[in-house]
């Protein structure tokens, strides 16, 4: 299996989110430095979208010789029920399209969002093919992962699928983010349309099985290697992000994260 590595801005969220001791306009040399061609941006990072911000950072990933293959947008909640409320979300997010053009950012990823009433679904529903469309003009894809609320199971995200049969319309599976039980069908689902891969690396086993605490105290399990040979099975050519490794440090969990992708999918 021979797939680009690239670096899911998440894994530095912690330095630019909670220390502040690193901006968005300064992520593309660090990345650059761990000699990736692809990254992933966070909608959260960004101080404007301004045009001025965003040519910066443009010309920041141009200098650095990166490519932008999806911006994580972190807002909004298409599956509420609050009608005032989710149209606003429904503008603000759409507004993400454009500024992924402007990055020549390939797609965008935005979630389903929480609600538990039976509306919830064709809510989301609703608002994806309203978001599409706006990406299709725009030149962006819209992608759905795996990301808690109504896309937590393998169940929902293969009824969203089918109802978005667009090629605007595709996919970005996080390998550690299936509850448990529901991975491997998770990624079975997933794998079909993926356009990016999100890999959360827990340790750096030779056999790629991961387990680790959850927030709830619960030890949770996945095969990473297993969820790499289903997306090499599926004829998925995208790049592998990092999203988490298993070192000291971030910068060290980016260094060895990227090695043990490297040697594992070697192995496939």
């Amino acid at each position: 299996m021979n797939l680009e590595i690239g670096i899911a801005g998440w894994i530095l969220s912690g330095e630019i989110l909670r220390e502040k001791t690193l901006t968005l306009l300064e992520f593309p040399k660090v990345c650059a430095s761990y000699e990736v061609k692809t990254v992933e941006l966070c909608s959260a990072f960004f101080a404007s979208q301004e045009a001025r911000y965003l040519n910066e950072l443009r010309k920041a990933l141009e200098d650095n010789g990166l490519s932008v293959r999806n911006i994580a947008v972190d807002m909004g909640n298409i599956a509420g029920a609050d009608a005032a409320t989710r149209r606003t979300d429904l503008e603000a997010l759409k507004q993400w399209f454009y500024t992924a053009s402007a990055l020549k950012s390939a797609a965008i990823r935005i979630n389903t969002g929480h609600a538990e009433d039976e509306g919830a679904m064709g809510r989301v529903i609703e608002g994806y093919q309203e978001l599409v469309r706006v990406g299709e003009q725009a030149g962006v894809k819209l992608l759905i992962e795996n990301h808690g609320g109504v896309s937590s199971t393998s169940g929902n995200l293969a009824r969203i699928l089918t109802a978005m049969d667009t090629p605007w319309f595709a996919t970005c599976p996080d390998t550690g983010n299936f509850p448990d039980g529901d991975w491997e069908a998770g990624v079975r689902t997933l794998a079909p349309r993926a356009f990016s891969c999100h890999v959360k690396a827990f340790n750096y086993s030779a056999d790629g099985r991961q387990s680790w605490k959850g927030r709830d105290g619960q030890v949770r399990e996945y095969d990473l290697k297993k969820s790499l040979a289903l997306l090499k099975e599926a004829g998925y050519q995208g790049p592998l992000c990092l999203e988490s490794g298993a070192s000291t440090t971030t910068r060290e969990s980016i260094r060895d994260g990227i090695a043990y992708l490297r040697e594992l999918t070697g192995k496939i």
